[in-house]
């Protein structure tokens, strides 16, 4: 089972002026699953999409030896 690491951004809660920052999200998803249902996904919101993909690449790094067991 080969994942994939991408990342969600969505409407944070509203800053100055109003405007709402947007927040980004790193979920990881199976590589043939053609509807790409998150598999995983990290509990806290970043401010960066370089913090969140590497959220994302220190997971699937931490996870990557029981995943090619279970392979």
């Amino acid at each position: 089972m080969a994942l994939k690491i991408r990342v969600m951004a969505s409407h944070g809660s509203p800053g100055r002026g109003g405007l709402s920052a947007l927040i980004y999200r790193a979920e990881a998803y199976e590589d043939n699953d053609r509807f790409r249902e998150r598999k995983w996904g990290c509990s806290h919101e970043h401010r960066t999409i370089e913090t969140a993909v590497q959220c994302g690449q220190a997971w699937l790094d931490e996870h990557l030896d029981d995943l090619t067991e279970t392979a």
